[in-house]
């Protein structure tokens, strides 16, 4: 068990660096009539203010992490996200896949998370409150407001947040409260119908995060089931900040020809931060516990696009030709850790140990650079027909410098193709099919690895995916479409080396259906039930089963709203996410159970202060239910919320 214990830590380690840089929790500003079940044009994913529902999220679509992917866009712009966007910049997003993503220049395998822009306003000044309480010791307040200068064709979008938050890498948890404060604008100048300038300014800086700890386990077994609570170190405080800075440029030049254009500054810089780690957890909750310290991390990129589309109508048809640049140059600073033992241990009990002194070495430097130009061509027929062909030239460079190791090097410079297209068969049915390549950065072996520091060959992914989108009415719509995904499988082999050992294929069928399925009930349920499949020479000798690590075949859910008629201003709603069975350890030997939450809410809309105003209640987690949440990427196992409850109210002034 040494070998793949050691493996284990580092992909541990690795597992939390990535979550702190991507993911950050921050306090989300909401008007107070926006309803993210009834505005849903689909049931795979909305994030809006507050809340999000739906099947996917921006860190999981279709089995895979479409961030980790560089599928994020701003406004439809290539974005390369490293750290978390607040809701002082955004007002949410959306999960684009199969249908969604038609008519989308230049799509990725794993779908398409697109951020929205906060709206600029109508030239009035306005100004949002949100006051939030829960889950847990969480609690918050944010200003959200918009200047206008008429004379000036200025629209200022600005705010501030101040927020206690519970969020951790898996969700909210009792105890593990941080300090959240975050700025943010995007000023709107546009004074004609032909030229907009915007700006994007976001800061967030989260201090005193305390540390889930994390659980693995010494066989193919889950953790035991014990007291849900804290059990962190109350010195391993994390301190990080998130920067996202960048200007978007939208013109029409002439009659047939537009221009869009943004570059953007995206930086996480984890300052201080701490892995606490439960190793060989045996089924008597005893464990050898340690804790990992990291010097500063970070890691910053510069991305941005620029698409030239020219317009040209011919009869019925309507002719788009796209040329389009677009890259990245990310620069990540990594490693240097300290690893303390601290003993034996029990998971449960979160005996507090004085802090020990840590000693840091030197950093990994590892720069990626991605830059693509292409061309593509797009042919709609008055509704009835959508079909677009593109090609991109890839050009990809990687160096990494290690302590105490040779630079290394790796180049490749792949073309992507891609295809789309829609038929409508008639008013109510519509067919659709699609294909891309993609390209993605594997990273560098673990410094556990035999042949640690060594670059990962870049990833060759493609999708395809087809099915029917069907109205029954101008309110209803449903979703059935098939896919696959293909994306190569890296893990540390028998030899400790940290190599490719097959491919990972992800197929499944996903429904959805959305929309105001009987008057005042609005519904967005989806489903996806597939295989995500490792295949692969040797598998088993390399300790590796055939399905994907933390993969049900079955996942639904269900959002669903409904509004009083004789109390129009009250409105109920319910929640229900349901995973079937999947594996909980690399070699398929250990299994763990489905479960089903339930959350249960209301709103209540009124007058404050004669503006409109929201009081959204919520039980979270409303069954108790009892689980390990488990990493995707290592058998890596951290607990699940408790009942909790989740409150706001929301004003527009």
């Amino acid at each position: 068990m040494t070998r793949i214990k050691t493996s284990m830590l580092a992909k541990a380690e690795g597992m939390t660096c990535a979550l702190l840089l991507a993911a950050s929790p921050f306090a989300r500003a909401q008007h107070a009539s926006d309803d993210p079940v009834a505005s849903a044009n689909d049931a795979f994913g909305l994030t809006l203010g507050l809340e999000s529902i739906g099947l996917y999220g921006p860190g999981y679509v279709r089995g895979f992490n479409p961030q980790a992917a560089g599928n994020v866009r701003v406004d439809g712009l290539y974005f390369d996200q490293q750290g978390a966007l607040s809701n002082r910049v955004v007002e949410g997003s959306t999960i684009r896949i199969g249908v969604s993503e038609i008519g989308y220049a230049f799509p990725a395998p794993t779908g398409i998370v697109d951020y929205k822009l906060r709206n600029p306003g109508n030239g009035t000044p306005a100004a949002t409150v949100v006051a939030s309480a829960g889950p847990f010791q969480a609690r918050g307040l944010s200003l959200d407001g918009s200047l206008a200068l008429k004379a000036a064709g200025l629209q200022l979008p600005i705010g501030a947040s101040v927020q206690t938050s519970t969020q951790t890498p898996f969700g909210s948890n009792p105890g593990y409260t941080s300090t959240v404060r975050n700025v943010g604008a995007t000023p709107q100048w546009k004074q004609n119908d032909w030229l907009t300038l915007r700006g994007i300014f976001d800061r967030t800086e989260i201090t005193h995060a305390k540390t889930l700890p994390f659980i693995l386990t010494g066989g193919d077994y889950q953790p035991p089931e014990t007291p849900r609570g804290y059990y962190g170190q109350n010195w391993a405080e994390g301190r990080s900040i998130a920067e996202n800075y960048g200007g978007i440029v939208t013109a029409q030049l002439n009659r047939n020809w537009s221009l869009a254009a943004g570059v953007f500054r995206s930086i996480a810089d984890n300052q201080v931060s701490y892995t606490d780690l439960y190793l060989n957890t045996q089924p008597n909750a005893a464990a050898e516990h340690v804790i990992v310290s990291y010097p500063d991390q970070s890691t910053s990129s510069t991305s941005g696009e620029a698409r030239l589309t020219g317009h040209f109508i011919s009869g019925s048809w309507r002719h788009d030709i796209v040329l389009l640049a677009r890259g990245r140059d990310t620069l990540a600073l990594y490693g240097g850790s300290d690893l303390v033992d601290l003993g034996a241990a029990l998971i449960d009990q979160g005996i507090q140990v004085p802090e020990p002194t840590f000693t840091y070495s030197a950093l990994t430097r590892d720069r990626t650079e991605l830059w693509s130009a292409g061309i593509a061509y797009r042919a709609q027929w008055q509704g009835r027909a959508d079909l677009a062909i593109g090609i991109q030239r890839e050009n990809y460079t990687k160096d990494v410098i290690s302590p105490d190791l040779p630079q290394a090097t790796l180049t490749d410079h792949p073309l992507r193709t891609y295809g789309t297209a829609a038929l409508a068969l008639s008013d109510k049915t519509t067919v659709y099919a699609g294909y891309t390549q993609g390209l993605e950065d594997s990273g560098v072996a673990s410094s556990s690895a035999q042949n640690r520091g060594a670059i990962l060959p870049d990833a060759r992914t493609w999708q395809a995916d087809t099915g029917i989108r069907y109205l029954p009415n101008q309110r209803v719509k449903i979703i059935a479409g098939v896919f696959e995904i293909e994306k190569p499988y890296f893990n540390f082999d028998t030899h400790n080396i940290d190599r490719a050992l097959g491919m990972q294929r992800a197929a499944g069928l996903e429904l959805s259906v959305s929309g105001e399925v009987i008057k005042n009930f609005n519904l967005a349920a989806a489903m996806l039930w597939g295989e995500f499949k490792v295949i692969g020479p040797d598998l088993a000798a390399e300790r590796v089963g055939s399905f994907a690590l933390n993969q049900a075949k079955l996942n639904a859910t269900i959002n669903a709203s409904y509004v009083l008629p004789r109390l129009p201003a009250l409105s109920a709603d319910v929640s229900v996410f349901h995973f079937g069975p999947y594996p909980a350890s690399v070699d398929d030997l250990a299994q763990a159970r489905g479960a089903t939450t339930v959350a249960l809410g209301g709103r209540y809309r009124f007058k404050l202060l004669g503006a409109p105003a929201t009081l959204r209640l919520e039980v979270q987690n409303l069954t108790n239910v009892y689980f390990w949440n488990l990493a995707f990427n290592a058998p890596v196992f951290g607990q699940y919320q408790p009942r909790a409850f989740f409150g706001y109210l929301t004003a527009d002034f």
